[in-house]
């Protein structure tokens, strides 16, 4: 059992089954969705993704991931996660750094490459909400 601080809340763990070469990441993963990260309980945007880099650098080539949401993973999987975490994080920080509201870059949404991660309970809206908050407090 690995703690991951301040990352979907500030007491997340992931289990890992090193013998079958599983690891359970519960809400650190999100397979295919934008993740929630619960910033009224310690989560937070920047410390998610620092967990799921981390997760990638020291889990085997072949693991078989359980996410929190989502059918079973790979890696890649879990590589493309972190991916679409950086790149949209990225995208929304530059627009608060030009001084975008919140409401306004809800209302330029993101990339349609994104498009099929919001169809799930954190939709695109609420992920640029997320990640705005969690930068602007």
């Amino acid at each position: 059992m690995v703690h991951l601080p301040t990352g979907h809340t500030d007491g997340d763990s992931i289990v890992m089954f090193t013998n079958a070469n599983v690891v359970h990441m519960g809400d650190q993963f999100f397979l295919g969705r934008f993740p929630y990260v619960d910033l009224g309980s310690g989560g937070d945007v920047a410390g998610y993704l620092k967990n799921v880099k981390e997760m990638i650098r020291v889990l085997p080539s072949d693991v078989k991931i359980i996410p929190g949401h989502g059918p079973l993973g790979t890696l890649d999987d879990l590589k493309d996660f972190a991916r679409n975490i950086e790149e949209t994080t990225g995208i929304i920080r530059e627009q608060i750094r030009e001084g975008k509201s919140m409401e306004d870059i809800q209302k330029d949404g993101l990339p349609d490459k994104y498009a099929p991660l919001g169809k799930d309970f954190i939709n695109t809206d609420r992920w640029i909400e997320i990640v705005y908050t969690s930068y602007t407090r």
